[in-house]
């Protein structure tokens, strides 16, 4: 399972059951129906947003703010990335000490 679907599956109280085969389970099926939803709900917001004559950056930006707006579990790991690789890079330069 991939980072980000984890963070969905822990905002999400609908989760998927890994590793099984066959049909897929109701919580499954639940899970593939919002994605649906998601998509179809993207993609009309992308015809709104192209007939508007929006520029693709400004959609994609206003589309990722949405989701971290709305998904504080990835906030908080976007915030921890960050932090982690701001340390590492004054680690790199002497300005702070290794522990």
């Amino acid at each position: 399972m991939r980072a980000v679907d984890r963070l969905e599956v822990e905002n999400n109280p609908v989760a998927t059951a890994e590793g099984g085969e066959g049909a897929p389970s109701g919580s499954e099926k639940t899970v593939e129906t919002s994605w649906s939803d998601a998509v179809r709900l993207l993609e009309e917001a992308a015809a709104i947003a192209a007939a508007r004559g929006c520029d693709p950056q400004s959609f994609t930006n206003a589309a990722f703010a949405a989701y971290v707006a709305k998904n504080p579990a990835f906030r908080r790991w976007i915030e921890t990335a960050q932090l982690a690789h701001r340390l590492d890079h004054l680690r790199r330069e002497g300005r702070i000490g290794v522990a």
